[in-house]
């Protein structure tokens, strides 16, 4: 289920390439299911075709989705999906760190950091 916020801060084409990569991260989209057609989705959130294939295209480039031209745009393979996702997380990660690292953070800092993620992700992936 997608939510799109049409008064929200955040560009709708990046809220549909969010939830769509949820919906596959959780595997309520599965391998080679097929997403509805582009002029289905802005019809269903009143918003423009433009706006739904620049999310698709942005899916497509991050290997998380696949078009058959006059078909239309499926799920990628499980491999290749979890693949993309990540190697998206990875290069978010990376950007991050970066950014703490300009900003005066120290190795350790980001090293605990990571571990209390890593624990607390770990406990609710046992959950």
């Amino acid at each position: 289920m997608l939510n799109i916020r049409l008064e929200g801060k955040i560009p709708i084409y990046e809220q549909l390439y969010s939830g769509i990569s949820r919906l596959i991260i959780s595997k309520e989209l599965i391998a080679d299911e097929k997403l509805p057609a582009v002029r289905e989705v802005a019809k269903q959130f009143g918003i423009n075709p433009n706006t739904v294939q620049k999310a698709y295209g942005m899916l497509e480039q991050s290997g998380l989705i696949y078009t058959v031209p006059a078909k239309g745009s499926y799920v990628s393979g499980e491999k290749s999906a979890a693949a993309a996702i990540k190697f998206n997380a990875m290069t978010n990660a990376e950007k991050e760190i970066s950014a703490a690292f300009r900003a005066g953070a120290e190795l350790e800092e980001i090293i605990s950091l990571a571990r209390l993620i890593w624990e607390r992700e770990r406990e609710e992936t046992d959950d």
